[in-house]
């Protein structure tokens, strides 16, 4: 791992959902490295791997349990947060699900699961730590989508109808917002190496490569750059944005 020297996040608090793996372990390890104090908000028992990478920087994560498709766990968790470090600076909704029936195996039951995690989480974390941010002038929040929204595919409907709509949710948070000081922007990554895309058939795999510019997998550090850009100081005047961290594919919004 590169060592970092850089304080860009120094003194800012940032809670990231689904750290125990990917892309989120990436981001959280990553801002912690660049001076944030990390909260890792997930299932406890899963983020065992992230909190001893995150304790090498010398900066401990707070762990807290989040089920981010259930309101009063996100409630425990905030008034967690708040006792213990008092307010959030940035929110990173990174906790996802990932399906991938087609239109005859698409049931409602697997719908909804989908959009409890991936729709409805991010409203509902939002819902819960905008308040530690408004009045303080300051804020950042990142949500984490998919590349595959600008991409017709008769697989995972319930997936990319659910991060598209992270992104109409993002622009409408965005405009709400915009004298705040807070920006609410998505990032969107292509196919990258993490435990969900495991398992993937290969014509899949090859077909999105294909559309790239760059001609791999990307890596979850890749896509973690990202969120460290939308979350610096120097980041206030990007706000509403789709951020397509996807390789130069040509199917960009």
């Amino acid at each position: 791992m590169a060592t970092i020297n850089s304080e860009t996040h120094a003194g800012r608090v940032a809670l990231v959902t689904g750290a125990s793996r990917g892309i989120g372990q990436a981001i959280a390890t990553g801002l912690a490295e660049r001076g944030a104090q990390v909260v890792l908000g997930g299932h406890v028992d899963d983020v065992g791997e992230t909190t001893d990478r995150i304790a090498k920087t010398g900066r401990p994560a707070l762990t807290v349990a989040i089920d981010v498709s259930d309101p009063s766990s996100i409630s425990a968790a905030r008034d967690r947060v708040t006792s213990e470090l008092g307010h959030v600076d940035i929110l990173v909704n990174n906790a996802g699900m990932f399906e991938a029936a087609t239109w005859d195996d698409l049931d409602y039951n697997l719908w909804q699961r989908v959009m409890a995690v991936d729709l409805n989480g991010p409203m509902l974390m939002c819902k819960a730590f905008l308040p530690l941010m408004r009045g303080r002038g300051w804020g950042r929040v990142i949500n984490v989508g998919s590349a595959t929204v600008a991409i017709a595919s008769p697989v995972s409907i319930a997936y990319r109808t659910a991060k598209m709509g992270v992104v109409g949710f993002t622009r409408a948070l965005a405009a709400t917002l915009g004298d705040e000081g807070i920006t609410i922007n998505v990032v969107l990554p292509s196919l990258t190496k993490t435990a969900m895309s495991e398992g993937l058939p290969e014509a899949i795999v090859k077909a999105s490569l294909g559309r790239q510019v760059i001609h791999r997998e990307a890596e979850p550090a890749d896509i973690a750059g990202s969120v460290f850009l939308l979350a610096a100081d120097e980041a206030g005047w990007i706000t509403g944005q789709t951020i397509m961290a996807n390789g130069g594919n040509a199917f960009a919004l």
